[in-house]
C-alpha cells in the first residue's frame, strides 16, 4: 500500500492584530454612563427614603419626650404653688423663724414717693 501524503505549507503563528470597532466601544461607554445614572438615582432615592424613616423615629421620640416634659411641667408648677402659698408661708414663719403676726403698734406704713415726670423740654449738647 502506497499512501501518498500531502505536505501542507505551515501556518506561521504570527500575532493577529485586532482592529477597534469604535461602534461597539461607544455602546460600551453608553451602557456603562446610563448604568451609572440609574444606579446613582437608586442610590439616593435609598438615602432618602432612610433618612425620612430616621427622622420620623426622631420626631416620634421628640413628641414623647415633650409629653413627659409638660407633665413634669405641670407637676412643678403645682409645687411652686403649693409652696408659695400664704398660709404656708405664714406657718414657716411663725414656726421655724419664730416671727410674729404684724399688730398696728408694730407696723408703719410707708407712702410711695412719686417721681416727677422729666421736663417737657431738655437741652441736648451739640457739637
Amino acid at each position: 500500500m502506497d499512501h501518498e501524503f500531502v505536505v501542507r505549507k505551515q501556518v506561521q503563528n504570527r500575532a493577529i492584530v485586532r482592529e477597534v470597532d469604535e461602534a461597539r466601544q461607544r455602546d460600551l461607554v453608553r451602557t456603562v454612563a446610563g448604568g451609572a445614572c440609574v444606579l446613582a438615582a437608586v442610590l439616593f432615592a435609598a438615602w432618602q427614603h432612610l433618612d425620612a424613616r430616621r427622622l420620623d423615629k426622631e420626631a416620634a421620640e421628640l413628641v414623647a419626650q415633650h409629653g413627659r416634659l409638660v407633665e413634669v411641667h405641670r407637676h412643678l408648677q403645682l409645687e411652686k404653688e403649693t409652696l408659695q402659698g400664704p398660709a404656708r408661708v405664714e406657718a414657716i414663719a411663725t414656726r421655724q423663724l419664730g416671727m410674729k403676726a404684724p399688730t398696728r403698734e408694730t407696723s408703719a406704713v410707708i407712702e410711695r414717693v412719686t417721681v416727677t415726670p422729666p421736663p417737657s423740654r431738655s437741652v441736648v449738647a451739640s457739637r
